[in-house]
């Protein structure tokens, strides 16, 4: 089976869903459209005024695995085009995780600390014959579209918002349940080492970190919950 990446940003404005929500939904529809679901990742982008940004600029990726080739994928241009939200400036790019090369992968880690340009964007995805398309507006989401796919082929910098069952996960769990959803367990070990009748309090918000490629929950011993809980923490409502 072939890995495909789906990267989209810009598809919300002030008021509506963010582009989480959106990447959310798109994958439950290549579920239903016969590819199994990889995983959502969230990819973070420089903050600066020159950048027109919604809220946080981020972006998003889909993974999927697929039995046909990229074009059982491409439903996604008119997917994202049909739900952006009013005032947005959409962009979708899919490629083959085998078809993202080194000068993608470094443009995307050039997003994460330079203002790029969307004409650069197009010239990478042009070159390496990846589809990319703006849908509307200034169509300056292009850039956070490539990049996401850049940064999840990478492997290395980006959070999974939704993993098959990881909405689905009760307050607590044991490793198996994490094992079960993809999720490797990584341990900041302070004076306890962990056993095989451990809980683990996911707080209610499990969102793993994209490392090597996994999905990776970092964890840490809790006294007062005499369970292992998430490093990472929500820190505010997320849009995702």
């Amino acid at each position: 089976m072939a890995l495909i990446l789906i990267g989209i940003d810009d598809t919300d404005n002030e008021s509506s869903p963010g582009t989480g929500r959106l990447a959310r939904l798109l994958s439950g529809e290549c579920e239903k459209r016969g590819m199994e679901p990889v995983g959502v990742t969230r990819h973070q982008f420089l903050l600066d005024p020159a950048i027109p940004y919604t809220s946080h600029n981020s972006g998003a990726c889909i993974a999927v695995a697929v039995d046909d080739g990229i074009e059982a994928a491409t439903f996604a241009f008119d997917f994202v085009s049909q739900r952006a939200s009013e005032g947005s400036d959409p962009g979708v790019c899919i490629a083959r995780a085998d078809a993202v090369q080194r000068p993608i992968i470094e443009f995307a880690d050039a997003a994460t600390n330079k203002v790029l340009k969307t004409e650069d964007a197009f010239s990478l995805a042009r070159a390496a014959s990846i589809p990319l398309r703006g849908l509307g507006g200034s169509c300056q989401g292009v850039i956070g579209a490539l990049a996401s796919v850049g940064l999840r082929a990478q492997g290395d910098a980006g959070r999974f918002i939704d993993l098959p069952g990881l909405r689905e996960l009760p307050r607590c769990v044991d490793a198996k349940s994490y094992d079960k959803s993809g999720i490797t367990i990584e341990y900041k070990i302070t004076v306890r080492q962990p056993t095989p009748d451990d809980i683990y309090d996911t707080l209610g918000w499990v969102r793993p970190r994209l490392i090597s490629g996994k999905a990776v929950l970092i964890v840490e011993w809790s006294e007062q919950r005499n369970a292992w809980i998430p490093v990472d923490k929500k820190k505010r409502r997320p849009l995702e």
